[in-house]
């Protein structure tokens, strides 16, 4: 039987409040894909194509030390927010304090590992004998940055338990506009990929600080102090997070089994392909990220309180708002992928079209897996969550180990998209759709329900850029595929996302 349930005025208020933080989110999300996407075109123009996939191999493999935050970044939220329902607000301040410091000692635990790989570089990697001491400097110095960016997230979660993703936003927008204009600087005056990662550490540095020093004005009565480390306070969220760090093991055992196959049976050239390919895709995910980490609270809060309909409704606004929000990023930019890499990178990376098309089909089905992943760790079940995840990045390595060899880059993003299709739709979201109580179909109701015009549109766009994509040049189609998706995204934003802000939607349970 469905069960029909109708927006409450406070209901209201707080969908208006999630909506209000998705917008600021977003806001934040499509300047840094700007600015990411222009230095990327600006930086591969100015070193060659052998240093750009050394630095993104390189920088890719440190990135993968972020899972030594141990699982505390899936379940701070939900501990910030049941420590702050305690009269005595220092008992708030003392877990923030001892998580910022417990990160930031094991960030010092990965620069450490970081300095005894570098010394064995190239070691079994397909880098050339000339960047190999380029290669241990940039080991080195993006440690560094993922040292400086473990404790950053103590902070932010306080932010977002809080609801101040404005706040996070903006201290985001600074520092990239920072990066980017530090960037150029350096590469203009014949600085190479060395100077790109040591901006990185500068810029990491500068977002870490200003989290801080704005912490006290963004959440109520909330104070850092590296004085306050309270062992205890340790142990239990350790205990809490024990699958959530399993989960994180498995994203750096996968990314670290990726790239290292990547960099020993392909090459560089094959490593600066799949980098460049996967930037698209990349800032795709995080703007999903961005959409859906906001619903955590109010996920939590409807657990916690045992509010069956608010926890329903939040996960199905949610997928509703990612689900059409993404789909022009992917339809149009597989149908302009070709001319898009012509122009954002130069001929020399132009087998990166296809793989970047895999990649964007991939994220489709990450749109539908990280809420229903969200709704998973909001009510406890961060074992069932992580189990999904890891079968997830076994099947990858499993499809694309025999492609990588034959096909490089495209044998491993083959790979992905298949595991990620397979896993998200046959079994994340039926998880998170058993647990919450809806059913697949009522699930797939809500989410198409408002959208036929806007598919009619996105098909009628995709036809007619493929059917000139032959006559024009590279840069018109582009041209084109950015039009038609904001002409897209109007067409979604009053038949879908402003009735969904206004609450006019209908709750299919």
């Amino acid at each position: 039987m469905h069960n029909f349930l109708k927006m409450t005025g406070g209901a209201k208020v707080a969908h208006r409040s999630a909506v209000h933080n998705i917008a600021w989110n977003y806001i934040g999300y499509v300047y840094r894909v700007g600015i990411n996407l222009a230095l990327t075109a600006y930086i591969v123009r100015h070193v060659s194509v052998v240093e750009y996939g050394l630095f993104m191999f390189i920088t890719s493999l440190s990135a993968s030390l972020c899972f030594l935050d141990f699982g505390l970044s899936s379940i701070l939220v939900q501990a910030y927010v049941e420590r702050a329902s305690q009269p005595d607000s220092n008992h708030l301040n003392e877990l923030i304090s001892t998580v910022f410091l417990a990160l930031a000692a094991l960030g010092t635990v990965g620069v450490f590992f970081s300095v005894i790989f570098a010394a064995i570089l190239p070691g079994p990697f397909n880098i050339p004998s000339a960047n190999a001491h380029e290669a241990s400097i940039i080991c080195i110095v993006a440690a560094l940055v993922v040292q400086v960016t473990l404790p950053g997230i103590a902070l932010e979660q306080a932010y977002q338990a809080w609801h101040r993703f404005d706040r996070v936003n903006q201290i985001q927008v600074l520092t990239s506009t920072i990066q980017i204009a530090l960037s150029v600087s350096a590469l203009a005056a014949g600085y190479g990929i060395v100077a790109l990662a040591v901006v990185q550490l500068v810029s990491s540095a500068l977002r870490l600080l200003l989290l801080a020093v704005g912490l006290p004005n963004s959440v109520p009565q909330a104070r850092l102090s590296l004085r306050q480390f309270n062992r205890s306070l340790l142990i239990p969220l350790i205990g809490l997070s024990k699958w959530a760090f399993l989960n994180n093991l498995g994203v750096f055992l996968f990314d670290l089994l990726a790239w290292t196959l990547l960099g020993s049976l392909a090459s560089m050239r094959e490593a600066a392909i799949f980098g460049l390919a996967n930037k698209l895709p990349d800032q795709l995910w995080n703007m999903i990220d961005k959409g859906a980490n906001v619903a955590l609270p109010f996920l939590s809060r409807s657990s916690a309180e045992g509010d069956l309909a608010s926890l329903q409704r939040t996960y199905l606004m949610t997928q509703k708002f990612l689900f059409g929000a993404v789909l022009p990023f992917v339809v149009l930019g597989s149908v302009a992928a070709q001319p898009l890499i012509e122009v954002w990178a130069e001929s020399q990376y132009a087998d990166a079209a296809m793989v970047m098309q895999y990649l964007l089909l991939g994220t489709i089905s990450h749109a539908a897996g990280y809420s229903s992943n969200q709704l998973l760790y909001a009510c406890g079940e961060v074992k069932k969550a992580t189990k999904i995840t890891l079968w997830e990045y076994i099947l990858s390595i499993v499809i694309a180990l025999p492609l990588i060899h034959r096909f490089g880059a495209s044998g491993l993003a083959a790979g992905m998209m298949t595991a990620q299709l397979l896993i998200n739709f046959g079994w994340l979201t039926r998880a998170a759709c058993a647990f919450s109580q809806i059913t697949p179909r009522n699930l797939l109701r809500f989410v198409m329900d408002g959208l036929s015009w806007p598919l009619v549109v996105l098909f009628a766009e995709s036809l007619i850029i493929w059917s000139i994509s032959s006559h024009l040049p590279p840069s018109l189609i582009v041209m084109t595929a950015l039009l038609s998706g904001c002409i897209y995204l109007g067409v979604w934003g009053i038949r879908t996302a402003l009735p969904l802000y206004r609450g006019q939607t209908e709750i299919i349970a």
